[in-house]
């Protein structure tokens, strides 16, 4: 029987005496408690850090923008219970939207409040506060970037250290440097998850398959990798020299 070993397609290389980093762009689901031209609050289910900038796309029957927005105020609200089972810490936090946007946000909210009009009469003892009124949680969602440490790396994947989970089969924009300003992108997948401790500080080794690699980054790839190889070999005479 083969060994786990012999059944990977591509050979794999420690980074242990090269040091490889990149980002990765993540997305999470948050629910709107309000939202004006100025700024929104909103609920998540991980802390988002004052002073940090975030994007967000709001969405409303098919309609969608993308603003980009500065976090003024975060804080833990409560806790909520999963379908899984699994109790996850709730937060609150205040966004400040960057100016430049408020034309583009202005004509949201109002397409927003039109098709609340539309469905829903005005009357004389009725207000409508299109703060509240964005129903589609599957298209809210914040974008934000999150770097990772490459352990290990072949033709097909890598190993990561990061301090963000993954849930396995997840698929993320990343972007990986390997110096001297190139960098290749893709899109990783998820394929395995597990905690390190590192002196009470929890992070996550996660390994990823490489998809969706355009020829270029595939041939720069392939060129770090010859050049570990090289690398390698170069060093096994060494030591056999030695």
């Amino acid at each position: 029987m083969q060994n786990k070993q012999n059944k990977r397609r591509h050979k794999r290389f420690k980074l242990d005496l090269i040091e490889i980093s990149g980002k990765m762009s993540l997305t999470d689901k948050v629910e709107i408690i309000n939202i004006s031209v100025g700024g929104v609050a909103l609920k998540a289910d991980r802390r988002l850090n004052i002073g940090k900038e975030y994007l967000i796309k709001l969405g409303e029957k098919g309609k969608s923008i993308d603003v980009k927005g500065v976090i003024v105020r975060s804080e833990l609200s409560g806790i909520e219970q999963k379908q899984s089972g699994d109790q996850v810490l709730i937060y609150t936090a205040g966004m400040m939207f960057k100016d430049g946007q408020e034309d583009k946000i202005a004509n949201f909210l109002t397409l927003i409040e039109q098709n609340i009009r539309k469905e829903v009469p005005v009357t004389v003892d009725r207000r409508i506060d299109v703060r509240f009124q964005i129903i589609t949680p599957q298209e809210k969602v914040l974008h934000y970037p999150a770097e990772f440490v490459v352990k290990e790396i072949s033709l097909g994947g890598m190993r990561i250290h990061t301090t963000q989970t993954l849930d396995i089969e997840t698929r993320i924009p990343m972007d990986l440097s390997l110096g001297a300003d190139k960098s290749i992108n893709f899109i990783g997948r998820v394929v395995s998850f597990r905690k390190l401790d590192d002196k009470g500080q929890m992070h996550y080794e996660i390994g990823l398959e490489f998809t969706d690699v355009k020829d270029h980054d595939r041939t720069m790839l392939k060129t770090f990798i010859d050049y570990l190889t090289i690398m390698e070999s170069d060093d096994e005479e060494e030591h056999a020299g030695g």
